[in-house]
């Protein structure tokens, strides 16, 4: 009893993992972004942690019950599914006709884009959560712990002919992209569910020990690494699950530690750090020329910080945790998904609220998990003493939660929620 207590004590204070890529300024029909209406819905019937891809007309979508959807975006039709073992929570990349991810069957696959055929898989050491024995102050006899937060794989990257992911056997592969064969590889001190993200000749990716690398992308060697904070009693504030975001000169990562960082890409020297008030920061951030866009869990934060100096230039009131990627469309909108099931669009500038749209499940609150007045989930229902954890995740999930990033194709507003909705706004 007294362990469980403290396991939901530990929720209240750190929730946050990242959606896998990186959020990049997309072309919008700037006037009417504020006339956006649901257009289009489509049922899986399955959860989604993976965010979306669009490529031309085509719509992937992984799902958790092991399955690849491919619809065609003009006429909103299936056009084929490839299934493996376990549950997708990396998300898709497409290069050179090839769709490449990670499945939860310890598998990386390479299908054909047009068809869904299997042209290789390659074998990780196995894929799962993070798990720590002492995980959230539960018994060491209890053995391993999985971390109920933990949604996602590495997503990968494909670069100069080599496909690049990380794996919770704490490997940072590079593969032939043609034939699947392993170039190189590299171990870490803990599992990587972060995505690698590649500039000037090397490769950033941060770990479940809350440590930044960066490799040289050609042969594997490791360059620098920081190290951010960690939590050897309960590891419940630590890691790093987002993608780094990176400009010309820095990497930039937030930590479930309750900080975002700024490292100087040559050397590894921390810039600035933003306190997070104990909150975790594992949405990717997005950024523009000046600012960079990050989300907040427990304090339920849209803010702008300032790319040099870190400080704050703005913060939205989004109420609840936020574990999708912000979205930046052309030079003025901002949408924000949050894990009640809300999307919210805001003047990127200013942080001005211009749009809103909250699905179905999330009006309903079935479970009356939501408090009504505060917009703040109810932790004397979620995490009470008789609630197996699993359980009060489950539950948030029903809200039709974004764990999923938004993403902008084909001059659309397309999400994908937890339990499966896929939802496109047009105007």
């Amino acid at each position: 009893m007294k362990h469980l207590l403290l396991l939901g004590s530990l929720f209240l204070f750190g929730c946050g993992v990242s959606a896998p890529h990186e959020a990049v300024a997309s072309h919008a029909n700037d006037h009417k972004l504020k006339t956006l209406q649901l257009d289009w819905q489509y049922s899986l019937y399955a959860p989604v942690v993976s965010t979306p891809v669009v490529s031309g007309n085509q719509l992937l979508v992984a799902a958790e019950n092991g399955n690849l959807y491919s619809f065609d975006l003009a006429s909103r039709k299936f056009s084929w599914l490839y299934h493996t073992e376990a549950g997708i929570a990396s998300t898709p990349v497409v290069a050179r006709g090839k769709v490449y991810f990670l499945s939860r069957d310890g598998f990386f696959y390479a299908l054909e884009q047009a068809t869904g055929k299997r042209l290789w898989r390659f074998a990780t050491g196995g894929e799962g959560r993070f798990a720590a024995v002492g995980g959230y102050g539960l018994p060491t006899e209890m053995g391993p712990v999985p971390d109920p937060w933990d949604f996602y794989l590495s997503s990968p990257v494909v670069h100069d002919g080599k496909v690049y992911f990380g794996s919770t056997d704490k490997n940072l592969y590079a593969l032939d992209a043609e034939t699947g064969e392993q170039v190189w590889s590299f171990t870490a001190d803990e599992a990587i569910h972060s995505s690698p993200v590649i500039k000037n000749g090397k490769i950033f990716f941060g770990t479940w020990g809350t440590k930044l690398f960066a490799l040289n992308v050609n042969t594997g060697s490791e360059l620098w690494h920081f190290q951010g904070g960690t939590d050897p009693q309960h590891f419940a504030m630590q890691g790093i699950t987002a993608a780094p975001v990176v400009d010309n000169n820095n990497v930039y990562v937030g930590a479930r530690d309750g900080f975002m960082y700024a490292i100087r890409q040559g050397d590894g020297a921390l810039l600035w750090r933003y306190d997070a008030a104990n909150s975790w920061v594992l949405a990717s951030a997005a950024l523009d020329d000046k600012n960079i866009y990050i989300a907040t869990s427990d304090t339920g934060l849209f803010l702008a910080l300032d790319k040099k100096t870190g400080l704050e230039k703005y913060r939205a009131d989004t109420r609840l945790w936020t574990y999708a990627t912000p979205l930046l469309v052309q030079d003025r909108y901002a949408f924000v998904g949050t894990m009640a099931g809300e999307l919210y669009g805001f003047d990127k500038n200013t942080g001005k609220k211009i749009w809103y749209y909250q699905t179905a499940e999330g009006r309903a609150d079935i479970n009356d998990i939501v408090d009504g007045k505060t917009g703040k989930l109810r932790g004397e229902k979620l995490f009470a003493p008789e609630m197996q954890t699993q359980a009060g995740v489950e539950l948030v999930k029903s809200l039709g939660a974004f764990i999923a990033s938004p993403i902008w194709g084909n001059n659309q507003l397309i999400a994908v929620t937890a339990t499966g909705e896929i939802l496109l706004f047009d105007y």
